[in-house]
């Protein structure tokens, strides 16, 4: 998952990524990459990557580096934005949705997707 993603998930919706719920907590978490959520029942231990890290961390285990892409870019169209596609008919959808892909490993939306796809060879 990008780093700069989640920095701006807690932005976006600080009381629902305690603790980056305050200034502090984000720049720590901004540095470290490690996130542990402070809600219980709530996903904990996890490790946000800088996008320029991902394939050099992949190439040191041992992997062929092939693709990078945002697996799920479209997650940043709200619901009002997919009705209005889908409203246009099926068509204009397919066409998103096609477009979408086609920028799925376009460096600069690999920040916004909240996740990625890592594609790798074993060497």
């Amino acid at each position: 998952m990008p780093r700069i993603r989640h920095i701006l998930t807690s932005l976006l919706s600080p009381d629902h990524w305690k603790p980056n719920d305050n200034m502090d907590t984000i720049m720590q978490f901004s540095q470290s990459g490690c996130f542990n959520h402070a809600d219980e029942g709530r996903f904990t231990g996890a490790y946000y990557f800088n996008i320029e890290d991902i394939k050099p961390f992949m190439e040191a285990q041992g992997f062929e580096s092939l693709e990078l892409i945002g697996s799920n870019i479209g997650a940043i169209l709200n619901h009002d934005s997919w009705s209005y596609w889908r409203d246009k008919g099926e068509q204009e959808v397919d066409k998103i949705i096609r477009l979408l892909i086609e920028r799925a490993a376009d460096p600069y939306t690999l920040g916004i997707s909240s996740h990625l796809l890592y594609i790798g060879r074993k060497k």
